[in-house]
């Protein structure tokens, strides 16, 4: 699930260093160190 959260996150930006995890956090309400680490993960997947 977070894996298709961040790739739309992504889509919508114009340059995806842009993309703010910290506010993707807090939008989506994921507050444990698992989610951080997921979310981190996935977003080097995808710009990589």
């Amino acid at each position: 699930m977070i894996h298709h959260l961040v790739k739309d996150a992504l889509e919508n930006l114009d340059d995806p260093t842009e993309f703010d995890y910290l506010k993707f956090i807090s939008y989506y309400n994921l507050k444990t160190m698992t989610n951080e680490i997921m979310v981190k993960e996935e977003y080097l997947a995808l710009v990589n």
